[in-house]
């Protein structure tokens, strides 16, 4: 899988690199706690955590281990950020969310930190697309 597989040498420039070899899974779970359009990322050594909150009466978090990814790199001990839940899942599924056996979607995902946009790179049968956004900026 070229994604999974390329050398990324400019990688020492984002404070957070997550890949996953299936972007379906994440897919998944994100579908599980979307309620709101909005949700804040928080990295940490341990994995990612994912919170959706609605009016502060209402939250629901997922919570994804780092073994789970192929890579996961953290430079900081915390990263955090807000970004639109909705366009993240429209995104990872760019792709139609293909069931055909042994066709998946990887996915790379690079963050370089607090005023930078997140960066996600998506794989499917040697297809590469690439999103670049403005996230909300969010500070910890």
């Amino acid at each position: 899988m070229p994604l999974a597989t390329q050398s990324q040498g400019d990688d020492e420039q984002y404070v957070l690199v997550a890949s996953l070899d299936n972007a379906r899974n994440l897919s998944n779970i994100l579908k599980a706690i979307t309620f709101k359009d909005h949700a804040i990322f928080t990295a940490t050594t341990n994995g990612l955590k994912v919170t959706v909150e609605d009016s502060k009466c209402l939250q629901a978090n997922a919570f994804i281990q780092a073994e789970i990814f192929q890579e996961f790199t953290i430079r900081e001990d915390l990263v955090a950020f807000q970004i639109n839940l909705t366009v993240l899942l429209d995104c990872l599924n760019i792709f139609g969310g293909t069931t055909t056996p042994g066709v998946s979607t990887a996915l790379r995902m690079c963050y370089r930190g607090y005023g930078y946009p997140l960066t996600l790179f998506l794989e499917e049968g040697g297809v590469v697309t690439w999103s670049d956004w403005q996230i909300s900026l969010f500070a910890f």
